[in-house]
């Protein structure tokens, strides 16, 4: 079996430039300058959205959402007071401009929009019901971050199943 997981995943060596290499995402501010969000306020906002796109915030979806917060890359190199002020930023622009999720999905790097999807739909998914505002975001946000059809295919069949238990 492990062999599977190192074919699937790679094995842990000398690797390429990462892709994900977070210091250079939160460095790099440019992208988010016109909407002025930061790459983590996007991402705060777009996973915020998530957990309360049907209006309410279930107590499973706010403890999936402080969890994704500890160990997000994206996020938890920020202080707490600093996470703090995000918070209030971003309820604050999705609250009061009709076109602030889009905006925060158009910020993100290509690299971070499907992990993003994944997240965003594990966290919908988390009180264990799919309610049609829900799939409203969720579709939403695939235009927003230009998600392929395949690919949220794919992720969705893996977040569906790693749900059912």
């Amino acid at each position: 079996m492990a062999d599977f997981f190192v074919s699937t995943l790679g094995a842990r060596r000398e690797r390429p430039e990462n892709p994900l290499d977070w210091s250079r995402l939160l460095a790099s501010q440019d992208a988010g300058a016109e909407e002025g969000w930061t790459i983590p306020e996007a991402f705060a906002a777009v996973l915020f959205a998530a957990t309360t796109c049907d209006g309410e915030l279930a107590a499973v979806e706010h403890e999936e959402l402080l969890a994704l917060a500890h160990r997000s890359r994206a996020l938890k190199s920020l202080s707490t007071s600093e996470l703090a002020a995000i918070n209030i930023k971003i309820v604050a622009r999705l609250r009061d401009a009709e076109t602030a999720l889009q905006e925060a999905c158009k910020t993100l790097p290509e690299e971070m929009r499907l992990p993003l999807f994944a997240h965003a739909l594990d966290l919908v998914l988390a009180d264990g019901e799919l309610k049609p505002q829900e799939a409203k975001f969720l579709d939403s946000i695939v235009l927003y971050l230009g998600i392929d059809r395949q690919s949220v295919e794919r992720v969705s069949s893996v977040i569906a199943l790693k749900n059912r238990f």
